[in-house]
């Protein structure tokens, strides 16, 4: 069995398409899948600038928990099932080791890396920065997982000289789990194909969150180049994915 521990849905983020999309890809692989979701009444919008909100996805994340400990307590969880974490920065891991170690049973566990108090343009890496808390906090929940899934070079030596320093501070066997994957993102080609063939206008697009890490300041400079074109923050608009659509 591969348990999905989702993240929550943001209207305006691609964790609106994973909601229904990774469920998919993942039974169509020949895995039989159970999705641990939290629930759909905790604020939808996200911090300004942030991914989530910083207290509805706390919310989200023990309502997972109880329900984790739960298939625990009913015996419901096996040896060799998967538990597969959307982002990997989520505390219910350690709870969900605790309880396999206890219990003796041989799970295998794998986190979807995006970002932390590693990344200084992230909330956390601005905000909190290297208070050790929070770096003890992700070491432990990186040793918690067999897999740690980043998607670029990039990410993963973010990651790594953040918390080891040069060749002497790294145990090798700790970046045994490092997996370097893509992002399930192929539901992408199929919603650009309604754009196909539409007449195009001279409208540039900064698609992203109006967040540091995003560098919105450099579009607002190639908009003061740029006159002649009409330059738009999509974030500004907040629209839903339905209102974005060709017949819009």
């Amino acid at each position: 069995m591969l348990y999905l521990i989702d993240l929550e849905s943001v209207e305006s983020r691609y964790t609106k398409q994973w909601k229904t999309h990774l469920p998919t890809l993942l039974t169509n692989s020949g895995l039989e899948v159970t999705v641990i979701e939290g629930p759909t009444d905790i604020p939808d919008a996200t911090t300004p600038g942030a991914f989530l909100n910083f207290g509805g996805t706390n919310i989200y994340k023990s309502a997972q928990l109880e329900q984790i400990a739960k298939l625990f307590c009913e015996g419901k969880i096996k040896n060799g099932d998967y538990f597969l974490y959307t982002d990997a920065w989520n505390p219910t891991v350690i709870q969900l080791k605790y309880m396999a170690e206890l219990l003796g049973i041989q799970l295998r566990i794998g986190g979807m890396w995006h970002a932390g108090s590693y990344d200084p343009q992230d909330f956390l890496g601005r905000l909190i920065g290297d208070s050790p808390w929070v770096r003890n906090a992700e070491m432990s929940m990186y040793e918690c997982y067999d897999d740690n899934f980043f998607a670029t070079d990039f990410h993963i030596d973010l990651f790594t000289n953040t918390f080891w320093n040069d060749d002497r501070d790294i145990d090798r066997q700790r970046l045994h789990s490092i997996r370097k994957v893509g992002w399930p993102m192929e539901y992408i080609e199929t919603d650009l194909e309604q754009y196909k063939n539409m007449a195009k206008e001279d409208i540039i697009l900064f698609p992203h969150r109006i967040a540091p890490e995003k560098q919105p300041e450099v579009f607002d400079y190639i908009a003061e180049q740029m006159p002649e074109y009409q330059f738009i923050k999509c974030q500004e608009l907040n629209l839903t994915k339905s209102d974005s659509s060709p017949d819009k």
